[in-house]
């Protein structure tokens, strides 16, 4: 007898189908929870694919981030560009562009590094690397602060994923910003790195805030005090390692 195929339901777009594809919007029928066989596949398909969707995800991740990321969790992935290509591609755009800033900056005033909000040291002046290299420490503090929920260490490792592509548009702005108080000689010294580190870690902390606290809220058995305590705990241990990880390796100097 011939094999009869299961029916199965699409996770995108809820279709009942049989065969490898959704008919109806293309998602692939194999697609299952984020765990670490996802990454192992995912890594090299950023590298030689690119997908459709980048700017609809670049756009979702500022005006509905803590969705955007439930529904790529939850199966419905066919919109959004993957995880990885895009933290990719945004870490080095913003890169380049950082490092295009810095090069302007010292045409304008070659004695400017002085004053500069960020920049000292390899990874000041490479800032998008380093948020890069910080995905899986910031993922193994979401996780286990919020270990008793559904989502496990690689479904945390996503979300942070796309919270690093967002961190790097907020850093591309702070430099743009680092370039107009120089064009416009303004001398910052020592508050200059305490703008820095406010412009940059108060859309940090509302970044992990907002969305873990969305998709904790998500559950059923999730309490409102005790999700927002554990946000507060969390943004304050991220905060501290971000600060003193940023001081030991000369990013700013405190």
């Amino acid at each position: 007898m011939p094999h009869l195929q299961e029916t199965a339901e699409c996770l995108n777009c809820e279709f009942n189908f049989k065969g490898n594809y959704c008919p109806n919007c293309g998602q692939s029928s194999h697609e299952h929870r984020i765990d670490a066989h996802y990454f192992l596949h995912d890594i090299p398909h950023s590298v030689f694919h690119v997908d459709k969707g980048f700017f609809y995800t670049l756009k979702c991740l500022f005006t509905k981030p803590g969705v955007m990321i439930k529904d790529y969790l939850d199966g419905k992935r066919v919109p959004y560009f993957r995880p990885f290509a895009f933290v990719l591609i945004m870490t080095t755009i913003c890169s380049l562009i950082i490092k295009g800033i810095h090069l302007w900056i010292d045409k304008i005033q070659p004695a400017a590094h002085a004053d500069q909000l960020i920049g000292h040291g390899f990874l000041g002046k490479y800032f998008s690397v380093f948020i890069f290299l910080m995905i899986p420490i910031t993922s193994l503090i979401t996780w286990l602060t919020f270990y008793r929920n559904k989502y496990n260490f690689w479904e945390h490792f996503l979300a942070n994923t796309y919270i690093a592509a967002q961190l790097n548009i907020i850093l591309l702005l702070v430099n743009v910003l680092n370039l107009l108080i120089v064009a416009f000689q303004i001398h910052f010294s020592k508050d200059g790195v305490n703008l820095f580190l406010t412009l940059f870690m108060v859309p940090f902390l509302f970044l992990f805030g907002s969305i873990f606290g969305f998709l904790m809220m998500q559950e059923k058995r999730s309490r409102l005090w005790v999700v927002i305590s554990k946000i507060i705990a969390m943004n304050f241990v991220l905060a501290s390692l971000y600060i003193s990880l940023m001081n030991a390796f000369d990013i700013i100097n405190l």
